[in-house]
């Protein structure tokens, strides 16, 4: 693929059906900021914890008192190609599954270029323990991780070998899940296209951070791993979560893939704020059978 080409697959935006490149996103941001202040005004919860020393190093946790302490734990990782959107309006998926007992934390993490994508790696790791050790400490039956586009690439790299086999016994048990939404796992197309212009990635940091490359850790073969990507999401995206599933299932781990109908890459995780949304009702199911 030439620039041109690469550039067009990985813009999100220019493949939506329902509105113009501008129009999604503006959209996006706003149904995100409202159902995200729904959220927080209307369920119990702790804003601004953090999980680390540095500025972006911070998590909500909703559901508080009102849910069972051994209520299953969804994580969720917001994307924006690792240098945009926040947290603060990223607990738009809340509400269906604190409605259905499920208690969910949003991780922040700090934002190219002020880090490098290997920091914000770390990041999202220290908040995955930090995350292990609060449900441990509240008895929990359960850990899933999710994240949309950055935030599925993020999530994915919770399967690494170096990080997997370091974890305690107790966490290991306690990880069941990931649900992984429109990510990008094999980082190296992004190299000459605006994307890395603020990642400033080499080939070898690309390889080395990309899910699809890594050795993935033995002790995943206990997590179930959901891959998901919406029906009109770009042709590149689409191949990036499907070779990703079909690696996880040649190498023996359980993996499922789903093509959500009708939706593009940013309404794929806004509709996760309605309870009757195919998605929500997979993961919704995926977390109680397990």
């Amino acid at each position: 693929m030439d620039i041109k080409e690469l550039d067009l697959q990985y813009s999100p935006s220019r493949w939506s059906k329902r509105l113009s490149a501008d129009d999604v996103i503006s959209q996006h941001i706003n149904v995100a900021t409202a159902a995200s202040n729904e959220a927080k005004s209307n369920i119990p919860c702790e804003l601004g914890v953090p999980y680390g020393t540095r500025e972006g190093e911070k998590l909500d946790i909703f559901g508080g008192d009102s849910l069972p302490k051994e209520s299953p734990i969804l994580v969720y990782i917001h994307g924006g190609y690792w240098s945009s959107l926040d947290r603060t309006i990223s607990s738009y998926c809340v509400k269906p599954f604190y409605a259905a007992g499920i208690r969910v934390v949003v991780v922040g993490y700090d934002l190219a270029p002020k880090v490098k994508l290997g920091e914000i790696i770390e990041e999202i790791q220290n908040a995955a323990c930090y995350i292990l050790d609060l449900a441990s400490n509240l008895g929990s039956k359960s850990v899933w991780f999710s994240g949309h586009s950055a935030g599925g690439h993020l999530s994915a790299m919770l399967l690494s070998r170096a990080w997997m086999d370091s974890l305690s016994a107790t966490h290991k048990v306690l990880l069941k899940g990931l649900i992984l939404i429109s990510g990008v796992y094999d980082l190296t197309p992004l190299l000459p296209i605006y994307v890395n212009e603020p990642l400033e990635m080499t080939r070898a940091e690309a390889v080395k951070w990309s899910p699809m490359y890594f050795d993935i850790s033995p002790n995943a073969a206990n997590v179930k791993i959901h891959v998901a990507v919406g029906e009109n999401d770009s042709p590149e995206f689409q191949r990036q979560s499907k070779d990703f599933s079909n690696l996880l299932i040649s190498k023996g781990f359980s993996c499922d893939f789903q093509l959500v109908p009708v939706v593009d890459h940013f309404d794929a995780v806004e509709k996760l704020n309605h309870d009757d949304y195919i998605l929500t009702q997979k993961i919704i199911n995926l977390i109680k059978q397990n």
